[in-house]
């Protein structure tokens, strides 16, 4: 199997994140073992936000502000490189052509951002198609799609599964530099048209395992 995981910057904010990350690489390091292929993408997180708030003072453009965001992606990609112990390539990749070479050296690529106005749900979701990836699993705070915003609303319900359109809705369309939230319109636009198979869980080992399992969790992005 072949698996594109998405993983939230988030994960890389605080000490008891950072437990919870020790626990999923674990959890890859098995499923690598067992001649499964997975590629990495790293979002930027609370730092990333915190950067492009600054430049943001300062008057600097969406474009430069995502060049900020991107930065940070791959420094904490170079974290989780390091945490792999040798079984990840050696150096952030910052192209699918690597990645694909990463995977015929039975390394697991890591990527953060690639371009500015291309979130790292972009990324992944590219990452996917070119790899003709098996499942596209974007670990996130919100843990799957809700049918309404689950911080204002606390009866909100998580969806089983959520159609392209409806999640279109759901999100909005903000573009601006560390506005990327759950998901955004590149990337659900290249899940589409490639009808990738992606599920959308939560940022813990449980959710990840239970995801590469085939079991129940989070919300699974359906085609009309």
């Amino acid at each position: 199997m072949r698996y594109i995981i998405k993983l939230s910057g988030s994960i890389l904010d605080s000490k008891g994140n950072l437990d919870e990350l020790g626990k999923i690489l674990n959890e890859l390091k098995i499923v690598a073992k067992n001649e499964n292929k997975i590629g990495l993408v790293i979002g930027g997180g609370r730092r990333s936000r915190e950067f492009i708030e600054a430049g943001r003072t300062f008057d600097l453009t969406e474009s430069e502000l995502d060049k900020i965001g991107i930065a940070l992606t791959r420094i904490n990609a170079m974290i989780v490189i390091g945490a792999l112990y040798g079984l990840a390539y050696p150096r952030v990749v910052t192209d699918f052509e690597d990645a694909a070479l990463a995977w015929n050296e039975q390394k697991i690529p890591v990527m953060g951002g690639l371009t500015p106005g291309h979130s790292t749900n972009a990324v992944a979701a590219m990452l996917a198609e070119y790899t003709r990836a098996d499942l596209l699993i974007n670990a996130t705070k919100a843990g799957g799609v809700f049918d309404r915003d689950p911080t204002k609303f606390p009866d909100a319900s998580m969806l089983e599964s959520v159609s392209v359109t409806d999640l279109k809705k759901i999100i909005g369309s903000s573009f601006q530099a560390g506005k990327y939230e759950l998901m955004d319109e590149v990337a659900l636009g290249i899940i589409e048209r490639s009808k990738i198979r992606t599920k959308i869980i939560g940022t813990d080992a449980a959710s990840l395992r239970k995801a590469l399992k085939g079991e129940k969790t989070g919300t699974y992005i359906v085609f009309e």
